[in-house]
């Protein structure tokens, strides 16, 4: 294994972050409630199918049942859904510099710490989701018009990107919320671990701590490969994350939340499989020994696939110029 990088890209500590309940302010509540149009003649105590909701879990739904509101304050989550019914072409939906301005407003009434979200450049980040519609009037042009506009903001944990806490919110006509997303842990640091040597996480790649990212192949273009066809990992990019994920009991069909977020990284490898074949993986690996996932061997029957595959694009490339003569 060879590395293209400079020794110097990550941090010398990290630190283990605790699952603890997340909390909601009365004022949090109270303006989530306004933004949805909600009253507490609104509450609700059971689900769609009649399961009971627990009594810390706030949930709201209109008479018709199409809006609804609930916030888990113990979870650190909201999802509010007030979606627009009308066969009528979108007007004044927010563009992206609009949208911002509505979106940044909503942090504030929801006091969401904005010190923790990511920056770049000292500006805060946003991931931008835009939507068309387009019409085709009988004996006229189509018309197309801007339908929704998605609005996300991320977290940073200690300056370390968070791939599970977000902030999203929905605009559609009229500059109106459709739908709010909220995933804020309440978290807990742990004491700093010391960050991995180079040589240090190649062993934990080595031992099997690592895991690869297994692509859908759909169609052409993808491959699937088996770790022992790798002949050499050359690492050329990384990227330090936070995450923490749910997952199935082997005793039970319901999901087990993680009880940590764990830094990890993820490792842009070029994988040489021949002299004149060479793919792009990814590996996502422990960086201390605070926080190290067990050693797995195991591989699928048909290894892991990827996409796009270089050897494939060139195989497809060579056919075409063949057609081509």
């Amino acid at each position: 294994m060879e590395w293209e990088l400079a020794t110097n890209l990550l941090p010398a500590t990290v630190h283990v972050f605790k699952i603890a309940e997340g909390n909601f302010s009365q004022t949090t509540i109270s303006n989530l409630m306004q933004l949805g149009h909600f009253s507490e003649t609104n509450r609700v105590w059971s689900g769609y199918r009649g399961e009971k909701i627990p009594k810390d879990i706030l949930c709201f739904r209109n008479s018709d049942d199409r809006h609804s509101l609930t916030i888990d304050p113990a979870n650190g989550t909201v999802d509010l859904y007030t979606p627009v019914f009308s066969t009528a072409m979108p007007e004044d939906v927010p563009d992206e510099s609009r949208g911002f301005v509505l979106a940044t407003n909503i942090l504030k009434q929801l006091e969401i710490p904005t010190d923790q979200l990511i920056k770049q450049d000292g500006h805060l980040r946003t991931w931008f989701y835009p939507g068309e519609m387009t019409r085709y009037p009988k004996g006229s042009e189509p018309i197309t018009r801007r339908s929704h506009m998605g609005v996300e903001f991320r977290r940073m944990l200690a300056g370390i990107p968070s791939t599970v806490d977000k902030v999203h919110i929905d605009f559609e006509t009229q500059e109106q919320i459709t739908q709010l997303e909220i995933r804020w842990h309440g978290i807990e640091p742990s004491k700093p671990y010391p960050v991995g040597s180079t040589e240090q996480i190649a062993d934990w790649i080595k031992e099997g701590r690592a895991r690869v990212q297994s692509l859908e192949v759909a169609g052409q273009g993808g491959r699937h490969l088996q770790p022992s066809d790798i002949k050499q990992i050359t690492i050329v990019g990384i990227t330090l994350e936070y995450s923490a994920a749910s997952y199935f009991s082997s005793q039970s069909i319901d999901e087990v939340p993680m009880s940590r977020m764990y830094p990890y990284v993820v490792l842009q490898a070029d994988a040489e499989l021949n002299p004149d074949d060479h793919e792009t993986i990814w590996l996502f690996c422990p960086i201390t020994t605070g926080a190290l996932s067990k050693v797995s061997r195991k591989t699928e029957q048909y290894g892991f696939a990827i996409y796009p595959s270089n050897f494939e694009q060139k195989r497809m490339q060579q056919e075409n110029n063949s057609e081509l003569k």
